[in-house]
């Protein structure tokens, strides 16, 4: 396989680079939290590295900001803490065992519903890696669980530090995920001027959800012109429902359609772009909205390069 090939595949697989970034972050992680085991000797090697099986959560596009994501980590930390410690405690007891188990496994899942219903599939994920304690010897001794307890707090105490130094990518999802958004409503534009029904609406809304699912996270140096820049895309492609109650204007149309081409193909390298002429002065009130909106969206793309390359 070609690298090319290679490199098509990878965006096919993973179009928005999120599995890619998560790669990065899962390298990072793993090398850092290897010299910090050689250096502290946690009692617990199981419980030190049992966090890292569900951490992958971090990285759900349906957490949208750095503070819940925090919380989350947080939550999975003390959550595994409880149900290790306890679970180790009471398993000799085989018969309050069960009705204990059944009691967490209750308690865990409203507070997943409760703070983070996104996730409803994380108290099984905590329960079970939280069991995979219950085989340690010696049986319910405090001494261990005190070892379980330092080990958990030393990796989410790492993890937490490495996930804040990691160098933020999010910038590069947001932009992909606008790229896919602008490429299907050029697809909209040239059905919509043709007449043809077959709109790609569903494709649109995926697109346009991870562009605001992602636009919290760009960190604060991005956050003004990448809201605007998706803003102004967005309320142009709002605009095309109204093509229909108006005279139909095929070239003002086109050269919408052209610019916003011009602008997904310098997205990727983050090239600074002019907006080219459409050949006709806008005549309606629509027209001279929608050209407003394009002409600000690439101002504040410019403004993004510039921000980046500073």
């Amino acid at each position: 396989m070609s690298m090319s090939k290679f490199k098509q595949w990878l965006d096919t697989v993973d179009p928005y680079a999120i599995q890619r970034i998560a790669f990065y972050k899962a390298v990072f992680l793993a090398t850092i939290l290897t010299y910090v085991y050689w250096l502290f000797l946690p009692v617990s090697f199981t419980t030190f590295t049992a966090p890292f099986f569900i951490m992958s959560v971090y990285e759900i596009p349906g957490i949208s900001s750095f503070k819940k994501k925090e919380q989350l980590l947080l939550f999975i930390g003390g959550s595994m803490m409880f149900v290790s410690v306890s679970f180790y405690l009471v398993y000799p007891f085989r018969v309050i065992f069960f009705f204990f188990s059944v009691a967490v496994l209750t308690g865990l899942y409203f507070l997943v519903l409760r703070y983070f219903y996104a996730l409803k599939n994380l108290t099984m994920l905590v329960i079970a890696t939280g069991a995979i304690v219950l085989s340690t010897e010696p049986p319910a001794n405090l001494q261990v669980a005190y070892g379980f307890i330092s080990s958990i707090a030393l990796s989410v105490i790492t993890a937490l530090i490495c996930l804040r130094i990691f160098p933020n990518q999010y910038l590069t999802i947001w932009n992909r995920a606008l790229q896919k958004f602008i490429l299907y409503f050029e697809e909209d534009i040239e059905n919509s001027i043709k007449h043809d029904h077959n709109k790609p609406i569903r494709e649109e809304i995926i697109h346009f959800e991870m562009v605001r699912h992602y636009q919290r996270l760009v960190g604060r140096k991005y956050i003004l012109p990448t809201y605007r820049i998706a803003v102004y895309i967005r309320s142009i492609q709002l605009s095309l429902d109204n093509l229909y109650y108006e005279e139909k204007n095929e070239i003002f149309w086109l050269g919408v359609k052209n610019n916003l081409h011009t602008l997904r193909l310098n997205m990727a390298a983050y090239n600074h772009c002019d907006l080219a002429d459409i050949g006709v002065v806008p005549t309606t009130k629509l027209q001279h909205y929608i050209w407003g909106c394009l002409c600000r969206a690439f101002i504040h793309w410019n403004k993004l390069c510039a921000l980046r390359k500073s």
